[in-house]
């Protein structure tokens, strides 16, 4: 796919927020020589002359928002070690798991040995497939389709080999500056999130229904007549769950890789605290009645005990789900969210497609399960106490009225 013919807005996700508090989207100001780069990220001095990007490359998911127009590619390797966020142009050298890229205007598109496309430098934990940091720009690989690189260090046994890929140059502007998307779109917000209700769905790892837990609780509260704000919080690069999210009717949907994070993995507690409270900030700008927020992976990530053991984390949380996929994990995982200051209004997940697991949890537990195989109306009763708690507290989203919990 060419590069999109018009600019594209910086946070797709958030078209229906008419102010966006503190991320912005100009990007960071600009001088000669950019913002103060580290050595040898700046102008390509004698590398030679920067080329444009023809209309044979593809551009990935993690491009999108990004303006095509003044960017060049570096058409040397250079010595120049990749950060997390550096966009580049890679080639594809031989086909694995991944046979298909999602483009930045959110097509599915098969791709060749050969192929050029634009992505960007991540790190993943993934698992139920890779393990991958940015470590060099040798025996690189396309990680998600929505077109994360890096190189793996280990994979699931059930996983293919992935598709490996070539680097042929960074993404540069006008300036010759290399085009990083965690500068160009992340600005922390200064100011406290709203206390609106929030919402969260945890799992105990990777593929335990947390998405469709997420997106089945969306549906049924957007059928009772609520304005659900939805966000995924930590994850790696993917149209996926977005897609998931507004298919359920959430009327804002917005995630980690809004503000150019290619993935969370191995992000500092600053950060992630800068990120959810920006990310809270800038969905209650669309007044939502309620928000529902996405963790990804189980909780024993390392990015996902630093966020619900954050006590300012915790203190916005007005109820909490549980995904899980077997029994055992269900109860080990309610043991460790007691011991940190949650109790699970309800465990769902895959955990709930199999009778025999249902059993075998509730002998032991008090924990409610709730259904996320129907259409979410076991998970919208499941969450009815905390919101009309909420409401009862006064939680506000304007700063005028209360919210309005869903009739039983």
């Amino acid at each position: 796919m060419a590069a999109p013919a018009t600019p594209l807005t910086p946070f797709p996700g958030l078209n229906a927020i008419p102010s966006l508090g503190g991320t912005g989207t100009a990007p960071r100001p600009r001088g000669p020589a950019g913002p103060n780069p580290p050595p040898g990220l700046g102008r390509t001095g004698g590398r030679g002359p920067l080329a444009p990007i023809g209309p044979d490359v593809k551009w990935s998911w993690a491009c999108r928002g990004l303006d095509p127009s003044g960017v060049r590619s570096d058409p040397e390797r250079g010595a120049d070690a990749p950060r997390p966020g550096d966009l580049a142009i890679v080639r594809i050298a031989s086909l694995g798991y991944h046979s298909t890229v999602v483009t930045a205007d959110n097509r599915k598109l098969r791709i060749y040995e050969g192929d050029r496309i634009v992505g960007v430098f991540g790190h993943r934990y993934a698992t139920d497939a890779y393990e991958a940091r940015v470590d060099g720009l040798e025996e690189l690989s396309l990680l998600t389709a929505g077109g994360m690189i890096g190189t793996i260090l280990s994979r699931h046994r059930e996983m293919a080999r992935a598709t490996s890929v070539v680097f042929e140059g960074y993404l540069r502007d006008a300036h010759g500056d290399r085009l990083n998307l965690k500068e160009l779109r992340f600005r922390p917000t200064d100011g406290r999130p709203s206390p609106g209700p929030l919402l969260v769905v945890v799992g105990t790892g990777m593929n335990a229904g947390k998405t469709t837990v997420a997106s089945r609780l969306i549906h049924a509260l957007s059928t009772r007549g609520l304005h659900v704000a939805a966000t995924k919080l930590t994850g790696s690069v993917s149209n996926r769950d977005q897609d998931e999210m507004r298919a359920a009717a959430a009327e804002v949907v917005v995630d980690f890789s809004d503000y150019g994070f290619p993935s969370t993995y191995l992000a500092s507690a600053d950060e992630l605290r800068h990120l959810w409270r920006t990310m809270l900030s800038d969905v209650a700008a669309a007044h939502p009645d309620v928000t529902v927020m996405e963790i990804a992976d189980g909780i024993l990530q390392r990015e996902t005990e630093m966020i619900l053991t954050d006590p300012g984390f915790r203190d916005h949380v007005s109820g909490l789900l549980l995904a899980a996929d077997s029994a055992l994990g269900a109860l080990a995982a309610v043991d460790r969210l007691v011991g940190w200051g949650y109790r699970p209004e309800a465990v769902s997940g895959a955990l709930t497609s199999a009778p025999l697991y249902v059993r075998e949890f509730t002998a032991h537990s008090p924990i409610p399960v709730a259904s996320s195989a129907d259409d979410g109306r076991e998970l919208a009763a499941a969450v009815l106490p905390a919101l009309q708690a909420a409401a009862r507290s006064g939680a506000r989203v304007d700063g005028t009225a209360p919210i309005a919990a869903p009739s039983a």
